[in-house]
């Protein structure tokens, strides 16, 4: 199944129990160096990580760079991994952290090319025809105007639905913040919605 038919339809990739031994031997592997172990972990989670950056971005393209820059990230950095914590929310932070740094770089070219006096057009996903109806698109493009804090939120805990304790370690914040940013997303989605379906009768 194309990422592009996963955006808002429900469907979840496969669970990994994170508590088999077969997890903690991979694990052991990855660190100890060895590529192939790391290479499973990889293909255990390329599919979420695509789907979360796809989700925070609103773009395909760009979610596949992202998800090549966190697994290169992540074995950077595999060496500081706590094995008594979940891989998969070291690489939600990890996910969230580089769609971040991948928005700002995004909005400051977005800034030269406009005051260089270059057209500057919206990127457009190319597996648009592939999301399941014009309601979801109206959506994924009301997602992608949010600013940064409110989109990461909202994202992490009303789409993957992740509780709000650790969507607040997730983006090193309170629980009450964001429960108030994901109000606000709300509230914002809703108005943004109802004015891209006035524009389109």
């Amino acid at each position: 199944m194309e990422v592009a038919k996963l955006w808002m339809s429900g469907i979840e990739p496969e669970r990994v129990d994170e508590a088999s031994g077969k997890m903690a031997r991979l694990l052991e592997r990855a660190i100890a160096g060895d590529a192939a172990s790391f290479e499973a972990i990889l293909k255990l989670y390329e599919r979420r990580v695509l789907l979360l950056s796809w989700r925070l971005l609103g773009n395909f393209e760009d979610a596949q760079d992202v998800t090549q820059e966190v697994f290169l990230r992540a074995y950077k950095y595999l060496h500081r991994f706590d094995t008594t914590k979940p891989v998969e929310g070291w690489l939600v932070r990890i996910t969230v952290n580089v769609c971040r740094d991948f928005g700002r770089r995004r909005q400051q070219r977005l800034k030269v090319s406009s005051q260089a006096g270059t057209p500057v057009t919206a990127s457009s996903d190319p597996h648009t025809d592939f999301a399941a109806g014009e309601n979801q698109e109206l959506l994924r493009r009301a997602i992608a105007a949010l600013p940064e804090k409110e989109r990461a939120a909202f994202v992490l805990r009303d789409i993957e639905g992740r509780p709000t304790a650790e969507v607040a370690a997730i983006l090193k914040s309170s629980e009450t913040t964001v429960r108030s940013q994901i109000s606000i997303a709300r509230v914002k989605l809703r108005k943004a919605i109802e004015g891209l379906t006035e524009k389109h009768l």
